[in-house]
């Protein structure tokens, strides 16, 4: 937005986040953004998860979000999660669910019901956890990946010392104002 609708000068906007700076690179019709990166910590698989998922779960992870890798690209394209029970889960705020791709890298889908959200089209912070995994599983430090969700997108991803690249296009999905006290 800030690149589209502001007369910003520079190629790269920085911005301090609770988790650290966020920079965001615009080149030509693709934005990059550049954030720590989030090894989750692998966890035990409950039964409650797999009946909310509707899915047999394959490996569990935790950091701000539940993690979970399930068999194959289809299972997670045709997932159709319990969102009642998903809002539920005692741990996570929201859940990430993955597997290898056929196509890409590796493929997702991220919701979060907790915060009024059944399921982010495509979800910068999840990769936050994603790309660390796949580098380490896949061996490689640069990546595509495929957002399953209906709406759908394509990542680029890179994984550069203990922080993250993302990179596609943007959909504007909303307007409004917003305002910042000046310090």
């Amino acid at each position: 937005m800030l690149f589209n609708y502001y007369d910003i000068k520079q190629e790269t906007i920085q911005f301090t986040s609770q988790s650290g700076d966020l920079f965001v690179t615009k080149k030509k019709e693709k934005y990059y953004m550049n954030f720590p990166s989030i090894m989750p910590k692998k966890i035990e698989i409950l039964s409650a998860y797999e009946t909310g998922l509707g899915a047999k779960i394959q490996e569990a992870y935790l950091a701000r979000d539940l993690f979970f890798v399930l068999s194959d690209e289809e299972t997670v394209e045709q997932l159709q999660p319990n969102f009642s029970e998903l809002k539920n889960f005692e741990r996570g705020v929201g859940v990430i669910v993955t597997a290898k791709g056929t196509t890409e890298d590796f493929v997702s889908r991220t919701f979060f019901p907790k915060l009024t959200i059944n399921e982010d089209p495509v979800c910068g912070s999840a990769h936050a956890n994603l790309i660390p995994y796949w580098a380490d599983k896949l061996g490689k430090k640069q990546m595509m990946a495929h957002q399953l969700s209906p709406r759908g997108g394509y990542l680029e991803c890179e994984l550069i010392d203990n922080r993250i690249v993302i990179g596609g296009e943007a959909v504007v999905f909303a307007k409004g104002e917003a305002f910042i006290p000046e310090k």
